[in-house]
């Protein structure tokens, strides 16, 4: 140590000495300089904005997509010809949305449409989009059982709460009632037995959001962290990554073991520093269905700690109540220590009409890092537990009526169904000789992929022309479908459609050698090095839908 420090003051006096010798300034003249150019080298890292990497890009892949960017915009030809794709791609999706849009309205009628002429449109919409989302064949989506009684009820229910708005508790106090007795009810599921410290949103994203937003705001508080960044599985859903775009957070990306296909926690520890707001786990993951080890996650939070989220979007109420049945997925909610956050959806295995989700908080004072108020408004005091304003009571009402409704045995009955159905999928799907399962699912969902040299995304395609609609993965290239009440009677029909499709494929090698529409869609967008760009062509999409 001691040798450290001499050779420092004799560096030191040798730059001096040679300094004064070769420009003749003293002492002074060197703090100026060094004041000066202090000045200069701040505004530059202010001011110079430096090109920066994605969330888990290499320096190597980095590089190619900075080149990949530069031909685009310098080379001649090529930003115009991509244009021009841009154009045929917006023109490709408008003309397929076309084919089920009819009757198009434009502007207001000048006298009004008549009720009966508004029926008419109704009928003929439920008509043709039934035949969609009642076929039995569908990934998700319809999560609620064939009941029609049920069904009818809550429509019946519901409809009471169309025009109320919970913000104003006074005016609607039975939907600030509801919404608070819906927390509550589902805090109670997930280990918060005295009280429910949560928020009703409409789906699992704005969940996500307002858990990240409430971490790195109580980072910033309490610690002092004004560059933060949250390590997540690879398989976290991708309400992560936007929380991180809308809230300036660092995604850190952990891997996820290519065997059990959950979050290899060797890496997710090595990307935790000391601006690291908060881990993830997900019970199960969106792509293979597979359960993060959440008891090993909290411990590693708590030690470092920081914030831990429990998706439980998915599959919370599956896992609820399996705990009533004996089976047993281990801790996972606030009975854990290191826990702090997690999210469910009433609107999926709740079984309640859409637009209904839990955020739910370990403390109030967490909660109230995602709060808004401000007492300063000319309009007055204003404040809002979520990202909305005013909103429908509908959610709340939805939610609050399904599950005092279905009450907790039929909920343990329900779930005994999906994970058996899930179990038994997952064991038929591994019996075929050319596929394999990803990792061991046993909850809701099943994801395969190919063993040989079969390209899975043309058994997707086959079984789209059978009248599937389920979801493909990437990483590796698999296919997924989530179990519900609606599809688990034809989950025989899905196997032997899987091997008719392999079978298919193998007698006609050289037509599905590309994988249909997905397998291009992912070759295409896994070749080009810059990944907002490939996010970009996505976008246009989205246009198509918005465009009428």
């Amino acid at each position: 140590m001691y040798q450290t420090i001499d050779f420092l003051n004799q560096a030191y006096k040798q730059i001096k000495s040679s300094l004064q010798c070769q420009m003749q300034i003293d002492e002074f003249d060197i703090i100026f300089l060094g004041f000066f150019l202090t000045i200069i080298f701040n505004f530059f890292l202010n001011h110079i904005r430096l090109p920066r990497r994605e969330y888990n890009q290499s320096y190597w892949s980095f590089v190619k997509s900075k080149v990949f960017l530069g031909l685009i915009n310098y080379c001649p030809g090529v930003s115009q010809f991509l244009e021009k794709k841009k154009v045929e791609a917006l023109k490709s999706f408008s003309n397929s949305l076309e084919k089920q849009t009819a009757n198009k309205t434009f502007k207001i009628p000048e006298n009004g449409m008549g009720y009966d002429k508004i029926n008419e449109r109704l009928r003929n919409w439920i008509d043709r989009d039934s035949k969609n989302y009642n076929s039995g064949k569908v990934s998700g989506s319809l999560y609620v059982q064939n009941d029609e009684k049920l069904i009818e009820e809550c429509q019946e229910f519901t409809k009471n709460f169309i025009y109320s708005n919970p913000m104003h508790a006074d005016l609607w106090p039975a939907s600030r009632q509801l919404e608070a007795e819906v927390i509550k009810i589902t805090g109670e599921l997930f280990g918060q037995d005295k009280e429910g410290i949560g928020m009703l949103t409409t789906g699992g994203t704005e969940s996500i959001l307002l858990a990240i937003l409430a971490y790195r705001n109580w980072a910033e508080s309490e610690k002092g962290i004004t560059q933060p960044n949250m390590v997540i599985p690879e398989t976290a859903h991708a309400a992560f990554y936007r929380a991180g775009e809308y809230f300036k957070i660092e995604i850190r990306v952990a891997k996820v073991n290519q065997k059990t296909f959950t979050v290899d926690l060797k890496d997710l520890k090595s990307h935790i520093n000391s601006n690291t707001i908060c881990i993830v786990g997900s019970i199960p993951n969106f792509p293979y269905g597979t359960k993060d080890p959440i008891e090993e996650l909290a411990a590693i939070a708590k030690k470092k700690k920081i914030g831990f989220h429990v998706d439980a979007c998915l599959g919370g109420f599956i896992v609820a109540f399996a705990k009533e049945k004996g089976m047993n997925y281990g801790k996972f909610d606030f009975t854990l220590d290191g826990v702090t956050s997690l999210s469910c959806d009433q609107h999926k295995h709740g079984l309640a009409p859409k637009g209904a989700s839990t955020i739910l908080f370990k403390t109030r004072q967490l909660r109230q890092y995602a709060f808004f108020s401000t007492a300063t408004w000319s309009g007055g005091a204003y404040a809002v537990p979520t990202t909305q304003g005013s909103k429908s009571g509908i959610g709340a009402a939805g939610a609050w009526f399904t599950m005092l409704a279905i009450g907790r045995k039929k909920y343990t009955e329900l779930s005994k169904s999906i994970i058996n159905a899930t179990i038994q999928l997952a064991k038929q799907i591994n019996e075929i000789p050319e596929l394999e399962v990803c990792g061991q699912p046993n909850i809701n969902c099943v994801c395969f992929k190919s063993k040989i040299n079969i390209n899975v995304y043309s058994i997707h395609q086959i079984l789209t022309q059978k009248g599937w609609n389920i979801n493909t993965t990437q990483n590796p290239p698999g296919i997924h479908i989530s179990v519900t009440h609606q599809n688990i009677p034809n989950l025989k029909l899905y196997v032997q459609d899987i091997k008719e499709a392999i079978q298919e494929i193998k007698a006609n090698p050289s037509k599905y050698k590309k994988g249909g529409e997905m397998g291009a869609l992912y070759g295409t967008t896994q070749k080009i090095p810059n990944s907002k760009f490939a996010g970009n062509a996505l976008k246009l999409y989205l246009d198509s839908v918005l465009k009428l």
